[in-house]
């Protein structure tokens, strides 16, 4: 296991930062050309190539992934040439690492908001090509090959391969191996499940989209800025040593104000709905790709494998893992329709509060309400409440490394 926990901490960048790394499962009809043009274009030239391919399953899966991978990129690209760091966030896309630009563009209130808008028109055209694959996929592709350009000048500069922008934090325990022994050929060969896969993930970067913009923090982010311009002009260039600490953490407390300020208004019920229905499609797409992948015989370079195959990453996983990993998924759903409810401690154990109802009608987060309880009221009732148990199984079966298998196996 020890070994496994070397492997993974490399592949992930703690949690959600790793699907940049395993949203790369593409290549598109002939493997090693795709990995060759990966490698010396990247992602923008080679998405151009394959929109201009009407191909086989192979081309349109290709087409697809490298459109997730393309969206990320994005994301990047803003982020860099606005110097909007943001990665203490935690947020998935937002939580990856950007170098400091020395040339960068002024900040602006809507960045966070135009970036998951586009984040999401990105994973639509990249579903778009994913449901028009017809027939089996069977690709190999390089994992190394992948880079993002960041700062956008066309060429892959140090930094940006796949590995090192999901890599920067992966020293999770003392004497773990750091980034110097990735490997310079990773080849994994990807399956008709992985299709299944893919989508899944496209549900969920849309899924987090939308409740970012339900939340749009753009008004309450011009806000801050405004007062923060006004009061330091207000105190002038004198300084006093009571307020050093305070002053040394103003970027954090600006930061709490606006994600505060933001959660603290009544969202936008459209996108919380629509938040909702991708987070149901993922689970239905995984139910789909576990499926898919118990059907599978081969096992050559495997993905994600099933109990008769090994993984290209170099381990195994244990034989329940799809079934105790689906129980997991099942529990989720139940709180997203609202057959199970979270518990609240007024009220447990005879009832909770209905996430679904929630979803559909939300309120402002009001952490003092909310603790207490009234400002939650209209959506507590009596009925059954998500237990733990599922998800105490899937831990025991991977230990400290749970979070890092629940993000690889989506």
């Amino acid at each position: 296991m020890q070994r496994n926990r070397i492997i993974l901490a490399h592949m992930f960048r703690q949690s959600l930062a790793a699907l940049i790394l395993f949203a790369a499962p593409v290549s598109a009809q002939d493997s090693l050309d795709i990995s060759a043009t990966l490698a010396r274009s990247g992602l923008a030239a080679t998405e151009t190539a394959l929109a201009a391919d009407q191909g086989d399953a192979n081309a349109r899966f290709a087409l697809g992934s490298v459109r997730f991978l393309r969206a990320v990129e994005k994301t990047l690209q803003l982020r860099y040439r606005h110097n909007a760091t943001l990665d203490d966030l935690g947020i998935p896309v937002l939580r990856l690492p950007v170098p400091p630009n020395p040339d960068a563009q002024p900040f602006y209130p809507a960045l966070i908001a135009d970036l998951f808008a586009g984040l999401i028109a990105d994973m639509d055209a990249a579903r778009a090509a994913l449901d028009s694959v017809e027939g089996d996929v069977a690709l190999t592709i390089d994992l190394a090959a992948l880079w993002f350009d960041i700062n956008g000048n066309a060429s892959r500069d140090a930094g940006e391969g796949v590995f090192e922008v999901a890599g920067s934090a992966l020293a999770r325990r003392p004497g773990e191996a750091g980034m110097n022994s990735m490997p310079d050929l990773l080849n994994v060969r990807f399956d008709t499940a992985d299709v299944a896969w893919l989508r899944a993930y496209t549900h969920l970067l849309s899924g987090i989209g939308e409740l970012v913009i339900a939340f749009d923090p753009t008004d309450v982010i011009a806000e801050v800025g405004t007062s923060v311009t006004s009061m330091a002009a207000l105190r002038g260039t004198e300084t006093m040593d009571r307020f050093s600490y305070l002053r040394q953490q103003e970027q954090m407390v600006d930061m709490f104000a606006m994600i505060y300020g933001a959660l603290n208004r009544v969202p936008d019920a459209s996108h919380t709905v629509a938040a909702r229905d991708h987070l149901l499609a993922m689970i239905a797409e995984n139910r789909a790709f576990w499926q898919a992948v118990g059907l599978e015989t081969d096992n050559a370079a495997e993905w994600i494998p099933n109990a008769r195959q090994s993984s290209a990453l170099g381990f195994e996983l244990p034989p329940d893992t799809s079934a105790v990993w689906l129980d997991v998924l099942s529990d989720a759903e139940a709180v997203l329709t609202g057959k199970l409810l979270v518990g609240h401690w007024r009220i447990e154990p005879g009832g909770g509060i209905n996430v679904a109802k929630l979803l559909e009608n939300p309120v402002a987060i009001d952490i003092v309400t909310w603790i207490h309880g009234h400002g939650l009221l209209p959506y507590m009732e009596s009925g059954p409440l998500i237990g733990t148990a599922n998800l105490r199984r899937f831990e025991a079966m991977f230990g400290g490394d749970a979070l890092l298998f629940m993000v690889w196996l989506n």
